[in-house]
């Protein structure tokens, strides 16, 4: 079995991180542009025990691949194998821990077997694991840029705020009141 850890901090609180990494929404456009991701199951609820169906494509290959959620712990840990699909075993585990209110920790660990027994092996070798780890690392990029982006906005926004002006106003009564 082959193994492959990655891990990156994600500037944004760890339950908002978990949401967003773990939600089968958010994997085509994590995925983007590398493989084309289509959810054939919505709707169905993220817990343990749920299965997913997605159809994925990739070099022209489409194949469907149904995942299954052996372990959630809400904010923290995600852990889903791959039921049917590409590989003669799959299981990912993320682990989100807070490095401070607005940091996250994000760490992936992947276990795999290919298939096609030393043929496999030589293709893992040569290309499988180079390229499982580009997809990991690039959804880490990936969600550590939407929440940067996230993160420079609401740094704008207030920004934008603090330079406003405050008005008097008169209502009834005669209290002064500011209206921003």
């Amino acid at each position: 079995m082959a193994h492959l850890q990655c891990a990156a901090v994600i500037p944004g609180p760890r339950f908002e991180v978990f949401e967003y990494m773990t939600s089968p929404t958010n994997l085509t456009e994590q995925l983007k542009g590398h493989i084309e991701v289509s959810w054939q199951n919505p709707g169905i609820e993220l817990k343990t025990g749920s299965e997913f169906l997605f159809l994925m494509s990739r070099f022209g290959v489409e194949q469907p691949i149904r995942f299954a959620v052996d372990r959630m712990i809400l904010g923290s840990q995600f852990t889903y194998r791959q039921v049917s699909g590409v590989y003669a075993r799959f299981i990912h585990t993320m682990k989100f821990e807070e490095q401070n209110p607005n940091e996250t920790l994000v760490t992936d660990w992947l276990d795999y077997d290919v298939p096609f027994g030393l043929f496999g092996r030589l293709a893992d070798d040569f290309f499988v694991r180079k390229d499982l780890r580009k997809l990991l690392e690039i959804r880490l990029e990936r969600t550590r840029e939407k929440f940067a982006r996230s993160s420079e906005n609401n740094t704008d926004q207030a920004t934008a705020h603090d330079g406003e002006t405050e008005t008097p106003t008169r209502e009834q009564g005669g209290k002064d009141e500011y209206i921003n």
